[in-house]
């Protein structure tokens, strides 16, 4: 958690978690998971990936394998997750309506700008292509494969505030789950969240410095 208040003249730097705040692609990575399980007869409901949104999508594979006993098909279904995503994911995704907007007017004020995604660096790069989001506008982009420890781990924001060469209080992370706040305050940086994934009311009681309906808003904070 900070240990300094919020200035916006110190803020230089802008991470973004992508799922979920760049982009809605959690319904086609649901699509693509429920898919998948049913074809090795795992049957459950969309509503059980939400403990898993933020911490990685390979979750909504192992975890209904390993409640069922079936840890051996994890090898063949996380792959088939992955296939079937980027099946979906060229007719399916949404891109939020601010986003270009935002981007470029960050860019334009001069801040730097990264991703932090606990998805694997294929998924984010085929999802940046469907989204028509040039990851030239990005200093930094970290995903998932770079990282250990994902979400709520800090790992992530900690590598991407070391490859900008930024300080904690200098840093904005904008994010949508709650595993991902979690994350980004215990970086040390402050963080937007966005009311994308969660009511305001669960998102509230992670403590995020700022919340907001679309992320439009942050410019209103900088």
């Amino acid at each position: 958690m900070p240990q300094f208040d919020f200035d916006k003249n110190y803020i230089k730097y802008i991470i973004f978690d992508m799922d979920g705040v760049l982009i809605n692609s959690e319904p086609v990575t649901t699509k693509a998971a429920l898919t998948a399980l049913s074809e090795i007869d795992i049957s459950v409901s969309s509503d059980y990936f939400k403990a898993h949104i933020g911490a990685g999508e390979e979750k909504f594979i192992t975890e209904p394998c390993k409640e069922q006993g079936k840890e051996n098909l994890i090898p063949s279904a996380l792959p088939r997750l992955y296939e079937l995503f980027n099946e979906y994911v060229y007719t399916s995704l949404e891109v939020f309506p601010s986003v270009h907007k935002l981007l470029s007017a960050l860019r334009e004020k001069g801040f730097h700008l990264a991703i932090a995604s606990s998805s694997a660096s294929d998924k984010v790069a085929i999802s940046l292509d469907a989204a028509k989001i040039s990851a030239d506008l990005f200093d930094v982009i970290i995903t998932g494969s770079d990282v250990t420890e994902k979400k709520p781990s800090p790992e992530i924001y900690f590598i991407a505030m070391d490859e900008l060469d930024a300080d904690p209080e200098e840093c904005l992370i904008i994010e949508d789950a709650l595993n991902g706040i979690r994350s980004a305050k215990s970086s040390g940086a402050f963080c937007f969240a966005v009311t994308s994934s969660f009511p305001r009311e669960a998102l509230a009681k992670e403590n995020p410095d700022f919340i907001g309906d679309d992320i439009i808003e942050v410019l209103d904070i900088l």
